[in-house]
């Protein structure tokens, strides 16, 4: 069952997903309902919940904050039966026409993700009652953006803030282009965050800082042993030492590796 509750003008919806790796932590799904502009349509392995959801409120443009499936997930769903148009980064308009290819792990915690067609989004999109600023963010994924609603002091920030002291990453992320995209956001001004996975954080600013400051001083670290001459392998082995059962289950798509390589 889903969680709904609202947050201002703000309509929100929770639902969770089991991690196979911890199977005691259930990670949050958070869907964003504002002036009819939905922002992310969850997975397709929520699907049941998110249809009733969907069907319950009136529903006039989506804004996706990237293309993996656990934010793109229900766009062919929601294009098909509410033919509302889906607004994605320019540069992913082409991949969300394919059906990936995607690990075990990834179909069973999050489903497929069918293809859709999309829209390339404008510098900023338009309710009718509020302006979003339409910012670039990549590092969790090269074609990530994020919302900024400045006159209600309002950060919807699709996985850019999510993890606060990452240990593993993806073979997709970069790490130092989390760094830039975090600074350009810090220059903003708000105090809410909303988060796909942490949900509505209101310490919004001290929490981006926080976690850029654990990855400055983590680039640092990795910078000195490099100097020293060790290799990324190397680096990773001795500041993530012990098991890694998310790198183990996910075939290493998941790795410290990433972290290191990329800061």
């Amino acid at each position: 069952m889903f969680d709904v509750f609202n947050y201002e003008d703000i309509i929100c919806a929770r639902g969770s997903r089991e991690m196979p790796w911890k199977p005691s932590f259930q990670m949050n799904v958070y869907y964003y309902l504002i002036d009819g502009l939905l922002i992310d349509s969850g997975p397709y392995s929520l699907a049941e919940e998110a249809i009733e959801f969907f069907n319950a409120h009136k529903i006039e443009q989506i804004f996706l904050s990237h293309i993996h499936e656990d934010h793109a997930g229900m766009a062919y769903w929601l294009q098909e039966k509410m033919q509302v148009p889906i607004y994605l980064h320019e540069s992913s308009l082409e991949e969300a026409r394919q059906e990936p290819e995607l690990a075990k792990y990834r179909l069973d915690i999050w489903g497929r993700r069918k293809p859709f067609n999309a829209e390339p989004i404008n510098d900023t999109i338009k309710t009718g009652s509020y302006v979003f600023d339409v910012i670039d963010s990549p590092g969790h994924y090269p074609y990530h953006k994020v919302l900024h609603e400045k006159n209600k002091g309002w950060l919807f920030s699709g996985d850019l803030l999510n993890n606060l002291k990452p240990k593993s990453v993806m073979f997709d992320e970069n790490m130092n282009e989390t760094i830039l995209s975090i600074k350009k956001i810090l220059d903003l001004d708000f105090t809410t965050v909303f988060c796909t996975h942490s949900g509505i954080r209101k310490n919004a600013k001290v929490l981006f800082q926080y976690k850029l400051n654990y990855l400055l001083e983590l680039q640092k670290d990795i910078q000195t042993l490099r100097n020293r001459g060790f290799t990324n392998t190397e680096i990773a082995q001795q500041l993530f030492p012990g098991p890694d059962p998310i790198g183990s289950l996910s075939g290493g798509e998941f790795s410290p590796y990433y972290l290191v390589s990329t800061l």
